[in-house]
């Protein structure tokens, strides 16, 4: 058996419960609690440091945000409880106008948002559902980001995000004063550039001039941000991006197997990477956390071997649950 280069961050059920709970709770005061919480009963440990530093990042950022009740920002409600997360992961599209975030979350998802050429046409996130492989990505897209004001609805859907994606378009002079802007609203929200780059979209490669640009671009920030050009129009470059995208959520997929029957690959378990057994079978279902015994198949395992509780699994794993 290959040795995985994470160690297992090996997550006790009550996180799981807890994270089911944040993600259905209404109000902020509730989320923090919670959060908080889960930051308590997390293992300390190397395996769970980028786990804890995530907690401690959203606390950090719920705190600084606005209360509900009362002060700067009385009588808004948070977006985020009107968008919970569903799918693999959650990922908010940023960007100044007409950069073409609309016309992303038409072309890629379901969604029917409405596309012009008109500065400022959206004025309240949208949803679409982003389908890689056997599962989904929930992508938002929301209100353009202003020269000197920063809607408070897009600074809560950033913090709470699992992605921030900014959106610059290819067909701009003013691009890389763009990214400044889009650079600013992320550290205000608490969700600064991680240490691996952040991801940015380059939209509408399609245009006239657009390779120019794009070269321009990587000259001054090819080595601080991770660059994907697309063009939403044509599709070109969207398979890469989704790659990325899974890779930088780092999770992983598991195939449930029922004893006897063959594996369905249409509904994988979705877990944070060095999750172990024991989590794919909580993810599977709370009752099979009691299970007996495990066979495993995969690339890293002899086909059908047994496994303990805190084996860690990996990506295309298939378990088979005996309870």
């Amino acid at each position: 058996m290959e040795v995985n280069e994470k160690m297992p961050a090996n997550l006790p059920p009550t996180y799981y419960k807890l994270k089911h709970e944040h993600e259905a709770a209404k109000t902020d005061e509730e989320r923090l609690r919670i959060l908080e919480e889960m930051l308590r009963i997390i293992p300390k440990h190397k395996g769970s440091e980028k786990v804890v530093s995530d907690l401690r990042r959203r606390i950090a950022a719920h705190k600084r945000a606005p209360s509900e009740k009362g002060g700067k920002g009385a009588g808004r409600k948070s977006y985020s409880e009107h968008i919970p997360k569903q799918g693999a992961g959650q990922i908010v599209l940023l960007g100044p106008p007409n950069t073409g975030k609309s016309q992303i979350l038409a072309k890629f998802t379901n969604a029917k948002p409405e596309v012009s050429a008109t500065p400022y046409t959206t004025t309240t996130p949208l949803v679409g559902m982003l389908r890689y492989e056997n599962i989904q990505f929930q992508l938002i897209d929301t209100p353009s980001i202003m020269q000197d004001f920063i809607s408070p609805t897009v600074l809560t859907l950033t913090r709470n995000a699992d992605i921030s994606l900014p959106v610059l378009s290819l067909a701009s002079d003013n691009l890389l004063d763009d990214l400044d802007a889009v650079t600013a609203l992320l550290n205000e929200a608490g969700n600064g550039t991680p240490e691996n780059g952040q991801l940015i979209i380059a939209n509408q490669l399609d245009v006239a001039g657009a390779d120019e640009r794009l070269e321009i671009l990587k000259e001054f920030y090819g080595e601080t941000f991770q660059i994907y050009p697309i063009s939403a129009e044509t599709g070109e470059g969207k398979d890469v991006l989704l790659e990325e995208l899974y890779r930088a959520l780092d999770i992983l997929r598991v195939y449930p197997k029922a004893p006897g029957k063959a594996v369905e690959r249409d509904d994988p378990i979705v877990l944070p990477n060095g999750s172990t057994v024991l989590d794919a079978a909580i993810g599977l279902h709370k009752d099979f956390q009691e299970f007996k015994f495990a066979r495993i198949w995969g690339p890293q395992w002899h086909d059908g071997q047994s496994v303990s509780r805190n084996d860690v699994v990996y990506d295309g794993d298939v378990v088979e649950f005996h309870l």
